[in-house]
């Protein structure tokens, strides 16, 4: 009975599928200035062919960067977030400065990141960062400030120390929270890099097709474009999804 409540109706979803590309065909047919705003299905699916020598490359290029840059920022922000972490008891305000860091758009990190380090991948990747490390560090910084469990009031009971206390608490009951940012982290993610390679130029990426789509005015290859984008977040947070329930029955 219960496995058959929670088996997934295989009807609505073929609904909504079908109801998704009626849409996407309706909006297609606006056309503005005797131009089309994007693609039909049809014409996308067709594009798909001539551009897929090409748009691989392209899809790993903006991967890398995306992949390379959460890394590099979720590795600061856990740094960034365990020094919060210490001193936020004597001084609050921290809380408060790493919101504000948070609110900055990466992208006006991104003219900085190029007078630092020149037109090149570093710029790219360390602005990709920046999107990524503050969300990482405030939700270490919020883990941390985390009312205490039941098993660290025993570990306190049973006189452990600081460290063996963080030994056997730490990082498993923060992990919750962690993925959570992961997740927000890695939509950050892709969409800086994209926006970055079409901001600050790239020989390859998305954001350079986008660019160029958009100059010789291909409403097909832009459509497919900003799709093949959308799949790249969706891929990645379906994969840290999968890796959310994991921690969740971890922690049950």
């Amino acid at each position: 009975m219960s496995g058959r409540r929670l088996a997934p109706s295989l009807g609505p979803n073929l609904l909504m599928l079908a109801g998704t590309i009626g849409v996407w065909w309706a909006v297609a047919q606006i056309r503005v200035a005797g131009r089309p705003l994007f693609a039909t299905p049809a014409a996308t699916m067709g594009d798909l062919s001539r551009a897929a020598p090409t748009l691989g490359g392209d899809l790993a290029a903006t991967a890398a960067r995306t992949g390379l840059g959460l890394a590099v920022g979720v590795a600061a922000g856990l740094v960034i977030g365990a020094l919060a972490a210490v001193v936020v008891r004597r001084a609050p305000v921290i809380e408060g400065l790493l919101d504000l860091a948070r609110s900055i758009p990466p992208v006006v990190i991104l003219p900085v990141c190029l007078l630092a380090f020149g037109y090149n991948e570093l710029a790219r990747v360390a602005t990709v960062a920046s999107g990524c490390v503050w969300t990482i560090s405030l939700a270490v910084t919020t883990a941390a400030s985390a009312p205490r469990s039941t098993r660290r009031e025993m570990l306190d009971v049973a006189r452990a120390t600081p460290l063996q206390a963080l030994a056997w608490t730490q990082p498993w009951e923060s992990l919750g929270v962690l993925v959570v940012s992961l997740r927000t982290s890695a939509s950050t993610a892709v969409v800086v890099a994209v926006v970055t390679e079409m901001i600050a130029g790239s020989e390859r990426g998305l954001g350079a097709r986008v660019i160029a789509a958009q100059i010789s005015g291909d409403t097909d290859g832009l459509t497919l474009d900003v799709l093949v984008a959308g799949a790249l977040g969706y891929v990645i947070n379906l994969g840290l999804r999968g890796l959310e329930r994991w921690v969740r029955r971890l922690e049950a």
